[in-house]
């Protein structure tokens, strides 16, 4: 698969679909606590922590949706400097560090969510999982874009011996 194809299944419209909302959300409470404290000279006690769950829950899914279109920070230096196979292979290579990485870090997150589950927030008293659990919905969004992203390597790679 080429860095610039972009596929738009039905999850990554599901995904942005989310993003978004989660946007709105964020703009909505943010817009709602300035306007309670300096306008209405009243503030919501809710609205921070509200805004922060959100805002970490659309940073992990955006970071998924940068993944998937390969807009995140990367250095092309080597892979612009080799051949198709080779690229190919390095291409490989660096999704399956990514699956690595990211079940990793899911394996690790998931049991932290388990022992945060008792502790509530303050304002909202809702669970800690609800706060951090961002960190694993954007991991298993980038660990699916890894996977696929891996197998169109692969069969890149397999296309590009037939070709030769």
């Amino acid at each position: 698969m080429e860095s610039g194809t972009i596929r738009k299944s039905r999850v990554t419209r599901a995904v942005e679909a989310v993003s978004i909302f989660l946007l709105l959300i964020l703009v909505g409470l943010v817009s709602a606590q300035v306007f309670m404290r300096y306008v209405m000279d009243s503030p919501l006690t809710w609205s921070e922590e509200a805004a922060r769950i959100t805002f970490i829950w659309v940073t992990f899914i955006g970071a998924g949706l940068a993944f998937q279109r390969r807009e995140n920070l990367r250095i092309q230096l080597l892979p612009d400097a080799l051949s198709l196979r080779p690229r190919l292979w390095l291409q490989i290579t660096m999704y399956l560090i990514e699956v690595a990485f990211m079940g990793l870090v899911i394996y690790e997150s998931v049991p932290l969510l388990w022992r945060l589950y008792p502790a509530h927030t303050p304002a909202l008293d809702w669970t800690q999982d609800v706060f951090y659990g961002g960190v694993v919905g954007g991991g298993l969004v980038i660990f699916g874009y890894a996977l696929v992203g891996l197998r169109d390597a692969i069969a890149a790679v397999r296309q590009a011996g037939r070709n030769r």
